[in-house]
């Protein structure tokens, strides 16, 4: 029990940084990113938590490969918890 609620603890320090983050808004507030967050399948999808099965869906393998978004990847600090 005390497991889950570290782990939703250090993810929700980790989302609270990444907010922080000029460069992750500005991907968040991409409009293909944006497309992405409304979209009912990947909302289901990221609720299983199966990061695996969302990477190959096809969707967000074409994001991955997207050379636009792939710019603004690059300029995330990922925060160190």
């Amino acid at each position: 029990m005390f497991g889950k609620m570290k782990e939703m603890a250090v993810q929700m320090q980790m989302m609270q940084k990444l907010m922080k983050d000029e460069n992750f808004k500005a991907l968040i507030a991409h409009p293909k990113m944006q497309e992405l967050i409304k979209d009912p399948e990947f909302i289901e999808l990221m609720k299983t938590k199966n990061f695996q099965k969302a990477s190959s869906n096809p969707r967000i393998a074409a994001l991955k490969n997207d050379p636009e978004l792939l710019q603004l990847m690059a300029k995330v600090q990922m925060p160190q918890i």
